[in-house]
């Protein structure tokens, strides 16, 4: 007779996703309460106001929180941490990260921001910074929100989704995992429905490059670059806090805040809700014949094979 705590705990692919998903969120749980006190100080002296040095330090301790978990739990399930979603292996992961940086991160918030000058609501203003200070603050704000990149996809796109994507289905896990990202940004100060809704749709666009690559490399790139565009190069609100050390100073001009974005920034726009959906749509339409295999299980599937 069969142990009713094997069809409980196992299946075919050894403990099911859903114990595994509790595992790896208890050990963040210990590893974040370890480093809970650093954090919290970052968090008060970032108020308001967004500082490079900080945002490193605070980015850069989540990301390695998660990287331990990731490999506790590669260790335990026996697998190659690649299948998380950062291949370091057999993949053009800097080719990949440019292009999301600059054609899906950069260049849309551009056009975002072009739009919105269009309409008069817009104006970029003249320069904040000069000579030397360009170079110095940008590197330090790239160097930063690079790390946001990884630490925010990692987080909800890495061994999340992977695990999740197991026990309920890849569409079914990105869609519960966009939400969850969209309730984190409705922590931010002065966050809107619209900029919510705007956070869960790249959310989901980030997974469709996972699933479309095969990595989170692109994603990654593509958050990275649309941050360090509006915090740094144009100086404009993200999620509701202005950077210290901005290239330009920006205007936004009266108008409804669901076209101005108000105090948000563009991401409270509705032109940034209708142009990650067109991206969304446009990165299927340019990757849909180049697609390799994701690094996730798709529930019912066989396993995929290692990356190495």
């Amino acid at each position: 007779m069969a142990n009713p705590a094997n069809f409980v705990f196992f299946n075919e692919r050894g403990l099911r996703a859903g114990w595994r998903f509790v595992i790896f969120l208890g050990i963040l749980f210990c590893l974040f309460f370890v480093v809970s006190l650093p954090l919290r100080s970052i968090s008060r002296q970032a108020e308001n106001v967004l500082r490079p040095e900080l945002q490193i330090l605070g980015e850069g301790i989540t990301f390695l929180v998660l990287l331990i978990a990731c490999w506790i739990m590669s260790r335990i399930e026996k697998r190659t941490m690649a299948l998380y979603g950062l291949p370091l292996r057999n993949e053009p992961l800097f080719s990949r990260f440019v292009v999301g940086f600059f054609f899906w991160g950069f260049i849309p918030l551009s056009v975002c921001l072009l739009v919105l000058r269009l309409l008069h609501v817009f104006d970029f203003g003249n320069f904040a910074l000069h000579g030397a200070d360009i170079w110095s603050w940008g590197i330090k704000w790239l160097v930063a929100f690079v790390l946001v990149g990884f630490s925010e996809e990692y987080l909800l796109r890495g061994y999340a989704l992977y695990t999740l994507a197991d026990g309920i289905g890849f569409w079914p896990a990105t869609l519960v995992l966009a939400a969850l990202f969209g309730l984190g940004h409705a922590r931010n100060p002065g966050e809107t429905q619209i900029g919510i809704v705007a956070t869960v749709v790249f959310a989901i666009f980030a997974s469709v490059t996972l699933r479309l690559t095969g990595s989170l490399w692109l994603a990654v790139g593509a958050h990275a670059g649309w941050d360090w565009g509006q915090s740094f190069f144009y100086g404009v609100s993200d999620s509701g806090i202005t950077a210290q050390g901005h290239l330009l100073n920006p205007t936004i001009h009266e108008g409804p805040v669901w076209l101005t974005g108000g105090s948000v920034g563009p991401e409270g726009s509705i032109v940034t809700l209708i142009l990650w959906s067109l991206m969304m749509l446009l990165f299927y339409l340019v990757y849909r014949n180049r697609r390799q295999p994701a690094p996730v299980i798709e529930f019912g599937a066989p396993v995929p094979p290692r990356w190495q």
